[in-house]
């Protein structure tokens, strides 16, 4: 596998896992746009605390990217993603929690770390300020991070701005009595990772 074949099935996935779970990184100050509020005078609706998506994701580094078929289940803290043809690198497994990551790749490779952040930057070289996607992806700010979100006619919020990342949304749709989110994009400056979700299942 070359180079570029290996940093893209690893960036897909870790960035995934760097995502969920955060860093003690000082966010820069969020934008502000005229239409939003601040996220601590807004109340965000319900989501479950376990859950399982299927569906697509993509990363974009610069002008380099890979997508997958994503399938995530989280409960609590506890995850595990399968991300399968990252790029032609094979099927990935990621599974986390409080005690750390560790990513499997389809040709036996095993790697793990503390964090996800720290596994990251020892495969990739890529050093990711991180957000909270474990939050975001079901419409939820991160709970103790100041921001700003832009609400959406129906009151859900079309955007929500955190530690210098930019999260839109769209297509929303009603699941057990949950308001969830059909497409996530997480981005800043040249980074993104978007998501296209075909089924929920809260509740896992």
């Amino acid at each position: 596998m070359n180079r570029w074949r290996r940093f893209a099935g690893l960036a897909a996935a870790l960035t995934l896992g760097v995502l969920l779970a955060g860093c003690a990184v000082r966010p820069p100050a969020p934008e502000v746009s005229d239409d939003s509020v601040r996220l601590a005078d807004w109340t965000p609706p319900a989501a479950p605390d376990a859950w399982q998506l299927n569906g697509r994701t993509s990363l974009q580094l610069g002008e380099q990217g890979a997508t997958a078929a994503l399938t995530w289940r989280q409960d609590q803290a506890a995850y595990r993603i399968d991300l399968r043809g990252a790029l032609g690198a094979g099927s990935l497994r990621i599974t986390g929690d409080a005690d750390g990551v560790t990513v499997r790749m389809a040709d036996g490779g095993r790697y793990r770390a503390e964090s996800p952040r720290e596994l990251v930057r020892a495969v990739t070289g890529y050093d990711l300020p991180v957000g909270f996607l474990r939050y975001w992806v079901t419409g939820q700010p991160v709970p103790w991070l100041e921001g700003r979100v832009t609400l959406d006619p129906a009151g859900r919020p079309g955007v929500i701005r955190q530690g210098g990342w930019r999260v839109s949304y769209e297509a929303f749709e009603s699941v057990g009595g949950f308001s969830l989110p059909g497409r996530v994009a997480v981005t800043r400056a040249e980074t993104s990772v978007r998501m296209v979700v075909r089924h929920w299942s809260p509740g896992g």
